[in-house]
């Protein structure tokens, strides 16, 4: 492998995304055992220390098989955004390259990855109080109810947005608040990241069949509630980190809180913690169709350390032309 290793161009920035549950993050560490490289987390929801039994994190043994990046590294009481995520790549991304690595950005947080390619508008550091404000007040209302609002403020914004995607339209509606100009004003002056035009960019989304994905999933939430999940949220409860959780909306933790507060029965807060995750995964799936220069890979039936082999081959192709 050391002969592959000296043919890899200076700078490269691979991006690892897809819908939840194709494996990202097991391929990635896969990935990394072929080439020099460092992984960095780029799934919103694996950012927070006390959320760890329902967002899929790498386990603790791939932890240390390769160096990782922007796990668990926040409390739920911490604000953060898109664009700290992206002050922060501005700095770590040089760093890996420095390293003589490459850099496996792996998640599905589309907006995260889009943060970087194209850029989105941020505010001016003596707005940022007004922000906080606005998104206090933005905690008790019904996301419907925002969402008819950004129709109103901002229709060629709320078009691109799920009407339960909570997080982008708050966002949306935060930019109009703040600024005075809608979010698909700003949009089109967006910048990428200052260190994308020194990048050797390649871009794959992991997709499978759709059947199996939901199947995959499925199961996947059934071994989460079995593995403490329950447990972990209570603690969260009890913790008095709650209204926190309810601001980041991760799928199932809100959904788990009211079933621990007596609103939903267990085979029913099952059922929609199943539903929600196979929704957001069919809404990621919309989201990348969207997204430009990425190449589609199928890897329904295919285990972790093939697909990063296949990965790996297509790599060289991709550096040999």
């Amino acid at each position: 492998m050391r002969k592959a290793d000296e043919e890899l161009p200076e700078n490269l920035f691979i991006i690892l995304s897809g819908p939840t549950g194709t494996g990202k993050s097991s391929i990635a560490v896969e990935l990394a055992k072929l080439i020099p490289s460092e992984i960095i987390n780029a799934d919103s929801r694996q950012f927070y220390i006390e959320i760890s039994k329902g967002t899929a994190k790498p386990s603790e043994e791939a932890l240390k098989i390769v160096p990782h990046h922007l796990y668990s590294f926040l409390s739920l009481k911490e604000s953060f955004t898109v664009f700290d995520f992206r002050e922060i790549l501005e700095k770590l991304v040089p760093q890996i390259w420095k390293r003589k690595k490459a850099v496996i950005l792996v998640g599905g947080s589309g907006l995260y990855i889009r943060a970087l390619l194209k850029g989105i508008f941020d505010f001016p550091e003596e707005k940022k109080n007004m922000q906080k404000e606005i998104r206090k007040k933005f905690c008790d209302q019904e996301t419907e109810k925002l969402y008819e609002k950004l129709k109103e403020i901002d229709p060629a914004c709320a078009s691109k947005i799920h009407p339960n995607d909570r997080v982008r339209i708050t966002r949306a509606l935060e930019v109009w608040l703040v600024s005075g100009i809608p979010m698909s004003q700003w949009q089109k002056k967006a910048q990428p990241a200052s260190f994308i035009k020194d990048a050797k960019v390649v871009y794959w989304i992991l997709n499978m069949d759709r059947g199996k994905l939901y199947n995959i999933l499925d199961l996947r939430t059934e071994k989460m509630l079995e593995s403490g999940w329950v447990e972990e949220v209570k603690e969260i409860i009890e913790s008095g980190l709650s209204g926190h959780l309810k601001e980041k909306a991760p799928i199932g933790y809100i959904e788990l809180c009211d079933f621990h507060q007596g609103r939903k029965n267990w085979k029913e807060t099952v059922e929609i913690i199943k539903r929600k995750t196979r929704n957001y995964a069919r809404r990621q799936i919309t989201w990348f169709r969207k997204e430009n220069g990425a190449e589609w890979i199928d890897i329904s039936d295919i285990p972790p350390a093939d697909a990063a082999q296949l990965l790996f081959r297509k790599l060289m192709e991709t550096v040999r032309d």
